[in-house]
């Protein structure tokens, strides 16, 4: 019987087994070590807090609900580790984990009008979020009206993209390490490149 102890992970309590904690413990200091104590590294880092805790949630034998040391090289192998995307890898390698994430159906809440549901769909099926909501009037005037009744049924039946794990499922992109800190700091600079504009702009003279 191996020795048990209690954690909380990104709000979350677990029950892990001891060589599981140590492993775990090990990797989390990896991160913290290699992103910092910036806030765009611990946004980073809680990003990938959530990601794990979330992995760890889902048990695929279902028997347990004791993260073993195997649950944990699961995971870090889905996450991915610092020594594995260095630059050079960069260069020839995608910025994946070395698992498949399954794209899923999320509304977005970037780019919304209402509640982002043409900006999921058009996200999951891989076009334009304009063309999807042409659809969507069009269907609604041919329909006469069906068209709105089905987005309030998808505006209450999917869920909104909370996190940077779901946004990247959303684009059916791999939930790792390496794409959490890349979307995230894409992320920043668009924030940035944005009031810089915004600064250039009359408005922001005139005020």
């Amino acid at each position: 019987m191996k020795r048990t102890f209690t954690i909380n992970i990104s709000g979350s309590v677990f029950h892990i087994e001891e060589d599981a904690y140590e492993v775990l413990q090990k990797y989390m200091l990896n991160l913290k070590e290699y992103f910092g104590n910036s806030e765009e590294g611990k946004e980073i880092l809680a990003d990938i807090e959530a990601r794990i805790a979330e992995l760890c949630t889902s048990d695929p034998t279902g028997k347990s609900n004791i993260i073993t040391l195997p649950m944990v090289n699961e995971v870090i192998e889905t996450m991915g580790t610092p020594e594995s995307f260095s630059e050079e890898a960069l260069e020839d390698e995608p910025l994946t984990g070395s698992k498949k994430s399954r794209k899923r159906l999320y509304r977005d809440p970037d780019s919304r009008v209402l509640s982002g549901v043409c900006g999921g769909l058009a996200a999951y099926f891989d076009i334009d979020v304009v063309i999807m909501r042409i659809i969507f009037v069009v269907i609604t005037l041919v329909t006469s009206g069906v068209g709105i009744f089905a987005y309030l049924i998808l505006w209450i039946a999917v869920p909104k993209a909370k996190n940077t794990a779901q946004r990247l499922e959303m684009r059916g992109e791999n939930v790792s390490v390496k794409n959490i800190e890349k979307f995230i700091k894409e992320e920043a600079e668009d924030i940035k490149e944005s009031y810089q504009k915004f600064r250039k702009s009359g408005a922001f003279s005139k005020g």
